[in-house]
């Protein structure tokens, strides 16, 4: 597995990443062994989603990367919630979740959250709580209106628009790209983005996708 710099933040991620919504409905032995899989591959980097599936996968990433923790990145799905104590309520709950050392890497919207809710990540950003936060759009206006406010990383389509990629090189933002297996090769020939997020639901088609990136 080769590895590249999440724009100007601390981490390295792993060229390929998982989505861990394909392991929704997956029994926790399968669901285990994948992950497993994974982080066995060099696979440092997963996406998790709190908005819909609270308490699903979050658990499994506790429990199979408890000596890994450290050195994984987990990109968190969040709505954008209306009054600031709710999202810290809902930020601080999905680090317990997630692990025992209960905090967030990046916390991902869909959109810029307003002045409030920027001190409630402030605020936990100082305690290192919440590592940082991001925006998932394929918008570059959006994307650049949430660089501007603060967001350190971009989550994007594997079509993401080349207004897009250069507004996040400009603000030096991580860029992830969501994508599938035949979409990794040619999206890691942009050295502007830093990972392929994929799905997968066992080992074989984690060494598939490994192997794809290899091949780029």
């Amino acid at each position: 597995m080769r590895y590249r710099r999440l724009g100007r933040t601390e981490w390295m991620v792993s060229e390929v990443g998982l989505a861990l919504r394909a392991l929704e409905g997956l029994d926790d032995a399968t669901a285990g062994a994948t992950l497993g899989a994974a982080l066995a591959q060099g696979i440092t980097l997963v996406t998790v989603d709190a908005r819909e599936h609270e308490g699903g996968v979050e658990p499994l990433v506790g429990r199979v990367t408890t000596s890994e923790r450290p050195r994984l990145v987990v990109v968190t799905r969040f709505e954008r919630t209306a009054e600031a104590a709710g999202l810290e309520a809902q930020l601080c709950a999905a680090g317990t979740r997630l692990s025992d050392l209960a905090y967030l890497d990046v916390a991902l919207f869909t959109q810029t959250p307003n002045v409030e809710q920027r001190a409630v990540l402030d605020a936990l950003a100082s305690t290192r709580t919440v590592r940082a936060w991001g925006i998932e759009t394929e918008d570059a206006a959006i994307a650049t209106q949430a660089f501007t406010a603060g967001a350190r990383v971009l989550v994007a389509p594997a079509t993401a628009s080349t207004a897009l990629l250069a507004a996040a090189a400009h603000a030096g933002a991580g860029v992830i790209l969501d994508g599938d297996g035949e979409s990794i090769a040619g999206a890691l020939v942009d050295t502007r983005v830093a990972s392929v997020v994929v799905e997968a639901t066992n080992a074989t088609e984690i060494g598939a996708l490994v192997l794809a990136a290899t091949r780029g």
